[in-house]
């Protein structure tokens, strides 16, 4: 399939991410890479993983920013993924930490409040994603960076 256009493929990589927020967040500890499950939620445009502040990826992030997140694709029986790599970021900022928890669906269920002491929100700014479409063989870049 012929290359698609950077704005085409950046609309069509934000549909997948809207309908699907399980992705799988690797981040490094150690020199030892870590992946794992996380819902990926947006809030104004931005990307956000809420989580448990004990949890290692919240010390992973604090001592190495740079991360990346892949999205498993499947449709009508075929996989693809998107990868995003960028930077995270602990996010200290009361209210925007209480705005993005409206955001998270299972937000109510493990936290006392945006300000419980064990809710850490951490944003994700990423500049470039791979894209394999479902079916296809060959991924497609495109950059994500905001200016």
């Amino acid at each position: 399939m012929a290359r698609t256009n950077e704005s085409a493929l950046q609309q069509e990589i934000m549909a997948w991410i809207k309908q699907n927020q399980y992705v799988y967040l690797a981040s490094s500890g150690k020199n030892k890479p870590k992946v794992r499950p996380v819902v990926m939620f947006m809030h104004e445009e931005r990307y956000y993983i809420a989580t448990f502040s004990g949890d290692s990826k919240v010390n992973q992030i604090a001592n190495n920013k740079f991360v990346e997140v892949c999205v498993p694709l499947l449709e009508d029986g075929h996989t693809g993924y998107i990868r995003f790599g960028g930077i995270a970021k602990i996010v200290t900022n009361a209210a925007l930490k209480a705005e993005a928890s409206e955001c998270c669906f299972f937000f109510d269920e493990y936290f006392n409040g945006y300000d419980d002491p064990d809710y850490t929100l951490i944003e994700l700014d990423f500049d470039s994603a791979e894209y394999l479409r479902p079916a296809e063989r060959y991924y497609q870049t495109c950059n994500l960076k905001r200016y």
